[in-house]
């Protein structure tokens, strides 16, 4: 992996972790599979993976281990519950357990989306990008999953990260088509048209970004280099300063310092 691609998937997995845990109790997950559980025991079971979600969204494990043992005492054979607790062992960074059951709740159902884009989050953090892009993939074509745009946007990580350039973008520009207020694919397109040395656009997707979020380390320095190619010396002493407030232990700003000393010895 490229040290280009570090930094993204380190940029990306900090913005799209906590969106994830926030957003798993917010869908109904899926209950049991393969027998019948009766109606009153379905909504204890449905209320217990809620609740779990819910903590898990909060940080309070203990509380969310409590809940997803109870559903799991429901039914074991539910790919909701087997999702959650994948989420928790994720969150507690027990790697094998988390992998398992999220293996589980896919073989117990192939058609929950939620537990394809979960598992390929995981497994960027374990560094399984090819194995991850197949899960985004599979994530992507259900047109019905509420977090499609996000797909879009971690698919094209990945595929970035594996060299597929082209089919990158396609699947940014396709999150930003299904969800125009999604910040982070402007920034990913922003720095895909600076490599390509089309500053104009690349300025017109980060101006995209900054009115989407607020700056990063990663949006600034690209911005910084951007005004220092239109011959805007305000503009870089504005980025500059900015960066060096905001981020000052960040390898953006270890980079900014080298550029500077470059420029410095080129004058």
């Amino acid at each position: 992996m490229s040290v280009g691609g570090v930094a993204m998937s380190r940029v990306w997995l900090a913005a799209l972790l906590p969106a994830l845990l926030a957003l798993a109790g917010c869908a109904p997950q899926p209950s049991a599979t393969g027998r019948a559980v009766p109606v009153s025991m379905e909504q204890a079971l449905a209320d217990h993976i809620q609740l779990g979600l819910s903590y898990i969204g909060e940080g309070n494990r203990d509380s969310a281990r409590h809940h997803l043992h109870k559903a799991l005492e429901i039914d074991a054979n539910s790919a909701g519950v087997h999702n959650g607790l994948a989420l928790l062992y994720q969150m507690e960074q027990e790697s094998e357990l988390a992998e398992r059951h999220y293996k589980r709740a896919i073989a117990l159902d192939r058609n929950y989306t939620r537990a394809h884009n979960n598992y390929g989050v995981f497994l960027v953090q374990q560094q399984r990008v090819d194995e991850a892009h197949r899960q985004f993939q599979l994530a992507t074509r259900d047109i019905g999953y509420d977090q499609r745009p996000q797909a879009f946007l971690s698919l094209g990580v990945t595929a970035n990260m594996l060299g597929r350039e082209q089919e990158a973008v396609e699947a940014w520009s396709r999150a930003i088509a299904l969800d125009p207020r999604l910040p982070l694919p402007y920034l990913e397109l922003a720095d895909y048209q600076y490599r390509l040395r089309d500053y104009p656009q690349a300025r017109r997707y980060l101006a995209g970004y900054d009115n989407l979020a607020g700056p990063s380390a990663r949006s600034l320095w690209l911005g910084l280099r951007l005004e220092h190619h239109f011959g805007n010396r305000d503009g870089v002493a504005s980025k500059a300063l900015a960066l060096s407030k905001l981020f000052p232990y960040s390898q953006e700003y270890l980079e900014y310092q080298e550029w500077l000393e470059n420029e410095q010895d080129q004058q």
